[in-house]
């Protein structure tokens, strides 16, 4: 069953058009020469549209407020702010990502989100986001990412297969998912009963004909 609504292509369009600039920005980026103002921008972009689509697969299963999915967002490009004092000559090496390029980084923010009822949802998409730029950062090549750093100073590296069978899963699953309305409830996360962005979006739910998901 489709999702009702005036536009009936509205549905499929975004994961598709996420998923292409997603290839055509990865694509750029292993093409064009390294440089900061060159690549940077380029391969932000492949990021973004990258944790985009993992987040909109990610929605059909949880019902997570808006604050959640911003962080992550932010969070996938924000990270490789780290990147700057190697830049400077200040700090590391060159030739590796910052140790910060890791999963340490993340179990900083989960235990921050256990810790901090106020501001889980945001520390949570801070950690989601993480984890879905590092998932295609190990498929850049070299220098690759040193995962399990402090306990393993390896840098972790997968083939361009890796990234491409992402994008496709994830796009499909959106799909598929969408298309026949599944799952038909989502498990609801980071909300307190007196949560304003709670009300309000689920007043816009239960005002969307045939259960769509809001975008």
């Amino acid at each position: 069953m489709r999702p009702a609504g005036p536009s009936p292509v509205r549905w499929w369009t975004g994961p598709l058009l996420l998923a292409g600039v997603a290839l055509a920005f990865d694509a750029a980026d292993r093409r064009i020469p390294f440089g900061v103002w060159t690549t940077g921008p380029v391969d932000e972009v492949a990021h973004l549209a990258t944790a985009a689509l993992g987040l909109l697969v990610l929605a059909c299963f949880i019902d997570a407020p808006r604050r959640f999915y911003v962080a992550a967002l932010i969070a996938s490009v924000a990270i490789d702010a780290d990147h700057i004092p190697l830049y400077l000559g200040l700090l590391g090496n060159q030739a590796q990502r910052p140790v910060t390029h890791s999963l340490s980084t993340v179990a900083v923010f989960v235990a921050a989100a256990a810790a901090s009822r106020r501001h889980r949802a945001v520390l949570a998409g801070v950690a989601t986001g993480l984890v879905l730029h590092f998932a295609r950062d190990i498929a850049e090549g070299y220098p690759g990412v040193r995962v399990f750093w402090p306990l393993q100073d390896t840098s972790w590296m997968v083939s361009y297969r890796w990234f491409l069978g992402m994008i496709v899963v994830f796009t499909a699953a959106r799909l598929v998912l969408v298309g026949l309305g599944l799952p038909h409830t989502r498990i609801p996360v980071f909300r307190a009963p007196s949560d304003p962005e709670a009300a309000r979006e689920t007043r816009s739910r239960t005002s969307l004909p045939g259960g769509r998901y809001p975008a």
